[in-house]
């Protein structure tokens, strides 16, 4: 609200600081002052303003060092920054603005353009803010239905059938233990592909999978991982009476990650073979131009028109009730952003009860 917010002002010349102070606490601001960055620094770990006021022009540390040290703080990045100084040429705004400042007023300021414009930014900031908490709620509601569900029930299937195991093993027959130990054996996978696909997409938004791309980053040729791709998973095919094709040129050189293409593309053929009842899954590569053609088609399920916008999305699940999914829906989410960081591109076509094609472009160099 205006009537609490805080506005840091940030000046070397004690005479601008009263004025600006008087002005703002008249529309009902409370305000903070300091005379130097350094100073503004300080009131900073006691203090988190809503708005920052800040010269440019100051001794020993200037207002763009200053912002850079402010943004430098992740839990000060999202206050709003206005930038003041009796310079009004084109470069100077130009560097304040490409540092990321939301505004640049000069000296002699007008009252009614500096009010209207803290005025705007403390709008602007709250109704960003309102936003965030609003998407950090769905968020966090869709993380613990995921996990109600996802961990719930391979848990029942261990701690219910060891239980079993503990207590009547003499009665046991062979088959039967083989028959709990394969149920126990699923139940754990189920568990470690959930915490593995959590603990991937905390890496990939914490920055981690990029440094790896930088490291892992080099030239190979993909036909060799598409060839062990297809001994992996002819045998799932084969259990669902699947077809299961390959067609890929003998020499494919891509320049990526060769973990992070494989991780994709494990991906995109465990879902088309989960999702196809009968018929073929098909992977294919060709070298275009400036980029290898990698297409994973099926003849499954497929998405309506309407839903395919949301698929690389976090934990979206078409239909999961329906076809009884596992998992976290983050298969997608995670290949899409594997793709940006190898520099592919990924996209997908579907229809409904005909199939899904899914395109994956990777760089040569």
């Amino acid at each position: 609200m205006s009537e609490s917010a805080l506005i840091l002002l940030v000046d070397d010349e004690q005479a601008n600081l009263e004025l600006f102070s008087a002005i703002l606490e008249d529309e009902g601001y409370r305000t903070i002052s300091a005379k130097s960055a350094a100073e503004a620094l300080e009131l900073l770990g006691s203090n988190k303003p809503d708005l920052i006021i800040s010269d440019i022009y100051m001794p020993e540390m200037g207002g763009f060092e200053f912002y850079e040290r402010v943004q430098g703080v992740a839990e000060l990045r999202s206050i709003p920054f206005i930038f003041l100084s009796a310079l009004a040429d084109r470069a100077h705004v130009r560097e304040g603005k490409e540092l990321g400042a939301d505004d640049y007023l000069t000296k002699p300021i007008d009252i009614d353009e500096l009010v209207t414009t803290v005025r705007g930014k403390l709008k602007r900031a709250a109704s960003l803010r309102s936003a965030m908490e609003n998407e950090f709620e769905t968020l966090k509601g869709q993380i613990l239905s995921t996990l109600s569900h996802e961990l719930n029930t391979p848990l029942t299937y261990i701690i219910g059938f060891s239980e079993i195991i503990s207590s009547g093993a003499s009665q046991i027959t062979t088959n039967e233990l083989k028959e709990f130990a394969d149920l126990i054996h699923h139940g754990g996978g189920r568990l470690k592909n959930l915490v593995d696909d959590f603990l991937e997409t905390v890496q990939i938004d914490s920055g981690q999978t990029q440094k790896y791309y930088d490291k892992d980053k080099r030239q190979f040729n993909l036909t060799k991982s598409l060839s062990s791709l297809q001994k992996e998973y002819s045998t799932t095919a084969s259990e669902k009476k699947l077809e299961f094709e390959l067609k890929a040129d003998s020499e494919l050189p891509v320049v990526a990650s060769e973990t992070l293409i494989r991780d994709i593309l494990n991906r995109l053929l465990s879902n088309a073979i989960k999702f196809t009842q009968n018929g073929i899954v098909t992977l294919s590569a060709s070298s275009e131009g400036e980029y290898v053609h990698v297409e994973v088609t099926d003849t499954g399920i497929g998405f309506p028109k309407e839903e395919m916008p949301r698929v690389f999305e976090k934990f979206y699940q078409f239909n999961k009730d329906k076809q009884q999914q596992q998992g976290a829906g983050l298969g997608l989410y995670i290949a899409k952003n594997l793709a940006e960081i190898n520099h592919c591109e990924l996209s997908i076509t579907s229809t409904e009860d005909v199939g899904t094609k899914v395109t994956l472009n990777i760089p040569t160099r």
